[in-house]
């Protein structure tokens, strides 16, 4: 039976650990400013099905008949139909994303805006004193002292001066 806890013992103090959780402070290095555009993850597509159910039952029937496409011509149309459309739904798509009208639905049912409507937002209102693309993210800026190893750069390999 332990009457005490076992982080409290010596051996446990004299192992150099601490038993107290580590602490993380967060140091603002450059201003906190977005940019001035967003990547997307993915290239925005039309949510549609891909087909697979309708392709493989037409495959089994036609590995049935040993490729005879006579009896698997419900399959085939059952195919044809799903492809036409998912063709249908991406023209929609593309035709939406081009008036800018498009939008992806979020948690709530509310409506967020796609990459390409938020970069054209941007272009109307650029962030300030950003400079060119590419922007340099180890900067010096004004208010910083120039002794301050502000990057963490001082023990860098580099060319010897």
């Amino acid at each position: 039976m332990l009457f005490s806890s076992p982080l409290l013992k010596e051996k446990a103090l004299a192992r150099g650990k601490s038993i107290y959780p580590k602490v993380t402070v967060f140091s603002e290095i450059l201003p906190l400013a977005s940019k001035n555009r967003v990547q997307a993850g993915q290239k925005p597509r039309a949510a549609s099905s891909s087909c697979t159910q309708e392709l493989q039952a037409l495959f089994g029937c036609l590995k049935k008949w040993e490729f005879d496409d006579v009896p698997c011509a419900k399959q085939h149309t059952l195919y044809m139909d799903c492809v036409h459309k998912g063709a249908e739904e991406a023209a929609a798509y593309r035709e939406a994303a081009r008036k800018g009208t498009l939008g992806e639905t979020g948690a709530g049912g509310k409506q967020s805006m796609t990459s390409a409507q938020f970069n054209k937002i941007q272009k109307l209102f650029p962030q300030p004193d950003l400079g060119q693309q590419p922007y340099r993210q180890m900067k010096r800026l004004p208010t910083q002292d120039y002794a301050d190893d502000t990057f963490h750069r001082k023990h860098w390999q580099g060319k010897r001066s």
